[in-house]
């Protein structure tokens, strides 16, 4: 088995954990999951959902993790768990949800995910299963072992997408084809589960994390190497993750009687 490190906060029977809002009176924190937590989208939406949620994060780093944990803490007041797990171990995930001990979840968040650029003569069927099995695969797994404690709350699984799950582009063959899947598993899992859990698909566009400048890099590595000028890369050219995290906060504050099914964020280009 990949190892683990957690980081278990103790969480009250019924996973809520009461706090005291600005009148004084005592509410109770949902609950919410987020993978790929530690960077990128996870990270912003991390953020954003401490401020009114208990979180249990995974990502690989146990440091990583460890120390967003305490920021969020002080920050919030949230109470955070954390777990570093490798996403396509499969029987490490399970192991690992079951030793968090949830007995109900309101929010799963499924954030991870890893970049995938080539023409389809170049890419091995090794990188195919390596890319289908973080970004579909460990995801449709988490998910499934997740959606009794889902059902417990009518809860909301969020499946962070791309434009890339709605159109194809060259040398995109394989994260094309993955998040195209993701798109069918989110689908097919909201009418299975319909009336039981909701399920929500975020598309973004353009993004300004740490995998889009890998992207941006190999391609213009590319370019250089076949003698053409590469476009600089503009942050501002992008959305910022927090205008992600913006649109998962859109979807967890509906009321229980609504979802939101697709939603789709692009760049305004405005800057």
């Amino acid at each position: 088995l990949a190892s683990r490190h957690s980081r278990r906060i103790p969480i009250p029977a019924g996973d809520a954990v009461s706090a005291r809002n600005e009148s004084g009176r005592h509410q109770l924190r949902p609950l919410a999951l987020v993978t790929g937590a530690t960077s990128g989208i996870g990270l912003a939406v991390a953020h954003d959902l401490a401020a009114d949620h208990d979180l249990v994060l995974l990502a690989r780093t146990a440091a990583d993790l460890d120390e967003l944990a305490s920021v969020l803490g002080e920050e919030t007041g949230a109470r955070v768990s954390t777990c570093a797990v490798d996403l396509t171990d499969d029987e490490a995930l399970a192991i690992a949800i079951d030793e968090l001990g949830l007995t109900q979840l309101d929010v799963l968040v499924n954030s991870a995910g890893v970049e995938a650029a080539g023409p389809v003569e170049e890419l091995s069927p090794a990188r195919w299963r390596s890319v289908l099995d973080l970004n579909l695969v460990a995801v449709a797994h988490l998910t499934g072992l997740l959606l009794p404690v889902l059902r417990e709350t009518h809860g909301l699984v969020i499946m962070i997408n791309s434009g890339a799950g709605l159109r194809a582009w060259p040398e995109q063959a394989l994260y094309c084809s993955a998040k195209a899947g993701l798109k069918a598993l989110a689908d097919s899992l909201r009418e299975e589960e319909r009336s039981r859990v909701r399920v929500t698909t975020i598309y973004p566009g353009r993004v300004d994390t740490p995998m889009q400048r890998r992207i941006q890099q190999n391609k213009s590595r590319r370019l250089r190497a076949e003698g053409s000028k590469p476009r600089r890369y503009r942050a501002a050219d992008h959305m910022t993750t927090t205008s992600v995290a913006a649109t998962v906060r859109l979807a967890v504050d509906m009321p229980t009687d609504a979802v939101v099914e697709d939603l789709s964020i692009r760049p305004a280009d405005m800057l």
